[in-house]
């Protein structure tokens, strides 16, 4: 099965794959800066810190290995209280542990503080992944910012969030002395953009999903696509889990945000089954180049 996803994504992306071990969780890219990062993770979205702090403990003792949260979502601090917790309390360590969090447009006159402030309210020597969150006025001083806290160690890896379009991202190509390793975008079933997968992977750089299922509003319509309920019938797992799978062997990174432990396990349950070529045509049949959001 490692093999079958490695393929897809390597022949698809020309990107490199590492591999803990078999399990989908566990699967890794290698981004261009060349640290590995997951697949799948946990995205932190609406909750607040107590909740925040709960469900990435439990997502670690459950195998995750990659939290993404935001200064703007206003939970670094309960993120980090989970991370630690779980690093003291042995089920990881700090390595094992693929923290992203992102500057919000309010910092961008000071971007140096706001890399501080993720930071401290994290409570972590590094963060993996820094992305600016959204284009905006300054974005040339923020990614600077961003490359200055590569060189100090602050931050391992660097990228951009909510940029959709060639255009856009040759712009900050432009003036980048450190390629984007992620673009971190709405990406979902009725809005795949593998044009911009393409274009991005000719610079080595992975593409992140946020609303895996579509968001909040649009989470039914995906899990009622016909063609996902027949292929999660098929298979014997659920509409939510058929999603992940297609966007894992789609060699798209997916950070499913959840609240509810049972949802949060399950999401990291996708062994047992692959889904076809034939699977992955009708999935990628759906999309209808619509996002639902426009930000």
């Amino acid at each position: 099965m490692k093999t079958i996803i490695c393929a897809v994504i390597a022949l698809a992306l020309g990107l490199g794959c590492a591999y803990a071990a078999g399990r989908v969780r566990d699967q890794r890219v290698k981004l261009n800066s060349g640290y590995e990062m997951p697949v799948l993770g946990l995205g932190t979205w609406t909750l607040d810190d107590k909740q925040a702090e709960e469900c990435v403990y439990f997502a670690l003792k459950s195998g995750c290995r990659l939290i993404d949260t935001a200064r703007y979502y206003g939970n670094e601090k309960g993120v980090g209280r989970g991370v630690r917790r779980a690093i003291a309390d042995g089920l990881v360590k700090r390595e094992d542990v693929f923290v992203t969090s992102k500057v919000m447009p309010s910092s961008y006159g000071e971007p140096n503080a706001a890399i501080r402030a993720s930071l401290d309210a994290l409570g972590l020597d590094y963060i993996d992944l820094m992305l600016i969150h959204q284009p905006g006025s300054n974005d040339r001083a923020v990614y600077a910012a961003l490359e200055r806290g590569v060189k100090s160690g602050r931050l391992r890896s660097i990228g951009i969030s909510n940029y959709y379009t060639r255009a856009q991202l040759d712009e900050v190509l432009s003036y980048a002395r450190i390629v984007p390793a992620v673009i971190q975008n709405e990406n979902h079933l009725f809005y795949q953009n593998t044009e911009l997968q393409k274009y991005a992977a000719k610079h080595g750089i992975v593409i992140e999903s946020w609303y895996p299922f579509g968001g909040r509003g649009h989470t039914g319509e995906s899990f009622n696509a016909p063609a996902v309920r027949t292929i999660a019938a098929r298979h014997g797992v659920t509409p939510a889990q058929v999603i992940l799978r297609w966007q894992v062997q789609a060699g798209y990174i997916a950070i499913p945000g959840s609240g509810d432990p049972k949802h949060i396990a399950a999401n990291l349950a996708l062994d047992g089954f692959t889904l076809s070529a034939e699977e992955m045509r009708a999935i990628a049949a759906l999309d209808r180049h619509e996002r639902y959001e426009n930000w």
